[in-house]
């Protein structure tokens, strides 16, 4: 069995990282998870309604509505780094990457309703805080100053930065790039279903290929109402800029 999760004892004097340091760590991961989902679903993201009521005008088009955006289907954590604290295995040394991928496996296991509490008690009555994925990895989260072996030089810790650099460079560049050539389909799939278009809530939808000029893109496009109208005509959906992306600008439809 491979050192990353060997089971024997930890040494008695080791010294283990505070629930509280524990549950901080937690916090700033979320909070990070948080804003990065929040980018993830602005850009990629499709509207789905929740709750809607028709509005009774001639315009066919919903009064109120409720909906949500949401995309279709190292050894420590950026907060665990803020923090100071670092995932070892029972010796104390750096946790190789299979005893890290059994814990956070676990981790997602801790996630689900119910499991939580029982993590959280496991690691505030075991000995060494050690919550479910922990005691199953055989790993412990110490205070960095505790890691047993030589850390990281100086050079591999630029190597490692230019790296999440270059990762969080190129992601940034890829949403830009997906928001302005890939979102105008979406917006335009989203403005059909919160009941934007002429002739009210949309039975189906479909357009025809992109037409662009500059900072404005036009589609031909077909629908069906839910009263049972069939519709054809153009949209036209400007580019208001990062973050405010692209915006229905002007409809010219024909319902029958």
């Amino acid at each position: 069995m491979s050192a990353a999760v060997s089971p024997q004892a930890p040494p008695m004097t080791i010294e283990t990282a505070s629930l509280w340091s524990r549950t901080l760590a937690i916090i700033v991961d979320l909070f990070v998870v948080s804003v990065i989902q929040a980018v993830v679903n602005g850009v990629f993201g499709s509207v789905r309604i929740t709750n809607a009521i028709v509005d009774p005008s001639a315009t066919g088009g919903y009064s109120s509505l409720t909906s949500t955006t949401t995309v279709d289907a190292f050894g420590d954590t950026i907060g665990q780094a803020l923090v100071g604290i670092k995932v070892t295995d029972l010796s104390g040394r750096p946790a190789g990457w299979r005893a890290v991928l059994i814990r956070n496996v676990f981790r997602v296991i801790d996630s689900f309703p119910g499991f939580y509490l029982l993590g959280v008690l496991v690691a505030r009555f075991s000995r060494y805080r050690q919550r479910i994925g922990d005691h199953v990895a055989h790993t412990l989260v110490v205070p960095a100053r505790a890691v047993v072996g030589v850390g990281l030089t100086a050079e591999a810790r630029r190597r490692r930065v230019a790296i999440l650099l270059g990762v969080l460079v190129l992601f940034a560049v890829s949403c830009f790039a997906f928001a302005y050539f890939g979102c105008p389909p979406i917006v335009l799939e989203n403005a059909a279903v919160q009941g934007q278009l002429p002739g009210g809530p949309i039975a189906n939808f479909r357009h025809g290929p992109a037409r662009w000029s500059g900072g404005s893109v036009t589609y031909p496009v077909t629908y069906a109402t839910v009263g049972g109208k069939s519709c054809t005509g153009e949209a036209t959906l400007e580019w208001h800029g990062f973050p405010m992306g692209w915006q229905l600008n002007s409809m010219t439809t024909n319902c029958q």
